[in-house]
């Protein structure tokens, strides 16, 4: 069976592979003490490497020796899987840094926007102000126009409800 290298195993998964049980593959991960990659549940998933190397410890022999990896190749393997990682992290982090840097710039460019749209709104609102301002006066002109107006009529109306008298009456008051 092929082996993915960028996968992760299941100790179920592993024992599958190998052909033995659980409790097989659990007791040889124990001995060497090595830890799983990542746990998902309760489900402890291990790198494929690990999976190589326990097929590779437990194929059967030619010549009855079985050459089982050292700490030291497991750690020198580990250490090789984690330094890929650290790339990949890397690498996903320069990326998200990029993004941020790019959200940053929309909202710099909504701000500068929003503080022209707010200038805009105060200079209407200014405007506004002064046009009331004007109309007021102009109606306060206007009512005095108006009252001016009035008072004339008023008199012309008074003036000829009198009644007019005839010249004789004029010259001699009577």
């Amino acid at each position: 069976m092929k082996i993915d290298k960028n996968k992760t195993y299941t100790v179920t998964q592993i024992a599958t592979i190998a052909g033995v049980s659980k409790a097989s593959v659990s007791r040889w991960l124990s001995d060497r003490h090595v830890s799983p990659d990542h746990t998902k549940g309760k489900a402890k998933y291990f790198n494929a490497t690990y999976v190589k190397q326990y097929l590779e410890a437990h194929k059967a022999p030619s010549n009855k020796t079985s050459k089982t990896p050292t700490a030291i190749e497991l750690l020198q393997e580990q250490v090789s899987q984690l330094t890929a990682e650290n790339k990949r992290l890397v690498a996903r982090i320069e990326k998200q840094d990029q993004q941020i840097k790019e959200k940053d710039q929309q909202i710099s460019n909504w701000t500068s926007q929003s503080a022209v749209i707010s200038k805009l709104a105060n200079d209407s609102h200014n405007m506004t102000v002064k046009l009331l301002e004007n109309s007021n006066t102009s109606a306060e002109s206007n009512d005095e126009k108006v009252s001016s107006t009035v008072e004339t009529d008023n008199q012309a109306n008074e003036n000829a409800e009198k009644p007019r008298s005839n010249w004789f009456q004029r010259i001699f008051g009577k």
